[in-house]
């Protein structure tokens, strides 16, 4: 477990946590799972991850199996995985996968079934797909369709970053449109970087310092730099675990240069970390379900019993209050004119 999480992706975006990446890796070892935030159909996002030396996500080894089960404790949306129902049959609910085939690898290794959470019990024919979503629960939806991304399986740690960008201009590299390299192309140019740097997001002319792993060689060229989110110690760069120091309310999942909060089922983040109930028209389904095809009293109930409750409970502490003010105020006066009687009475003695 100690290499497990190599770096996690999209950090929060809802919370504006960590950085604002349309891929990145998380690995173990030399495995890497990577986030991809395309919204792809799924012959697609296969295409993609095949066109970058990988394959979407299946899941017969054992270090896929532990990479997917912290990463999709947080996933945020739905991603397709490597699972296709194909030929001409139907869907077999009483099979463990349901009659889906992974798209690659050996049909040999089994996962443990126990953990695999469908979204629904119905039957369905090809050509559908799966994607999966938070706390790992698997969607059967048509492969047509659009998911919020897709999740690849590579051994390239650098999976998520193009060496190159190309730009079309007629003059090519000659007005040193790129701030490291420039390599002339067919009408136009591409920019790339120098080991240890990436091109930046926001303009892919330009390039930042990076680091696709937990440690990695400071670079320097002109005084040592070192990622967001990594610190400088004798010519490394190291990563920091902000889930040491940063309160993140239910979860939180360290990457590398960053951190990302997550909440359990039933709950959404805040920009502050915390997590708050989330906002439904069926209070019922926040609520842990019976096994009991039963409905809960109390969400069916009309609101008018409930208001005039309120409205009685609160013209009775209205009330008890002006009669505590009463009584306080007349014990007052009480005070005052026994005060009074005694220094009128000491003052005729003293007369007397």
């Amino acid at each position: 477990m100690a290499a497990l999480l190599s770096a996690l992706l999209f950090v929060a975006m809802e919370a504006g946590l960590g950085l604002k990446q349309a891929c990145l890796p998380v690995c173990s070892g030399d495995d890497c799972i990577t986030v991809n935030r395309a919204r792809l159909d799924f012959d697609s996002a296969e295409e993609v991850c095949r066109r970058k030396n990988g394959e979407l996500l299946t899941l017969q080894s054992d270090t896929y199996q532990r990479i997917f089960k912290t990463l999709a404790e947080a996933l945020p949306g739905n991603f397709w995985i490597g699972l296709r129902l194909s030929g001409g049959s139907c869907s077999n609910l009483s099979e463990p996968l349901r009659g889906y085939k992974w798209t690659s690898g050996s049909e040999k290794k089994a996962l443990n079934w126990s953990a695999v959470i469908w979204a629904d019990e119905r039957k369905v024919c090809p050509p559908y797909c799966v994607s999966v979503s938070q706390h790992g629960t698997w969607t059967e939806r048509a492969c047509s369709e659009k998911a919020d991304g897709f999740l690849c399986r590579t051994r390239e740690k650098n999976f998520c970053w193009e060496k190159e960008v190309f730009f079309k201009d007629s003059q090519g590299c000659i007005s040193g449109p790129c701030q490291q390299k420039c390599n002339d192309t067919e009408g136009g140019f591409k920019c790339s970087c120098y080991t240890g740097y990436i091109p930046d997001s926001s303009d892919p002319r330009r390039c930042r310092v990076h680091c696709p792993e937990q440690r990695c060689p400071s670079v320097c060229p002109e005084g040592c730099l070192c990622p967001d989110g990594f610190v400088e110690n004798e010519g490394m760069c190291e990563d920091i675990n902000e889930c040491e120091n940063h309160g993140c309310h239910h979860g939180c999942v360290n990457t590398f240069g960053s951190f990302w909060c997550y909440c359990r089922p039933g709950f959404h983040l805040k920009e502050n970390g915390n997590c708050v109930v989330a906002k439904s028209h069926h209070p019922a389904e926040l609520m842990t379900p019976t096994h009991k095809n039963t409905t809960l009293k109390g969400s069916s109930a009309p609101a008018g019993p409930f208001l005039w409750i309120w409205v009685v409970a609160a013209v009775t502490l209205v009330a008890t209050v002006v009669l505590v003010r009463l009584y306080v105020v007349r014990r007052q006066k009480r005070r005052e004119r026994s005060s009074s009687q005694q220094l009128a009475a000491a003052a005729d003695h003293q007369v007397c």
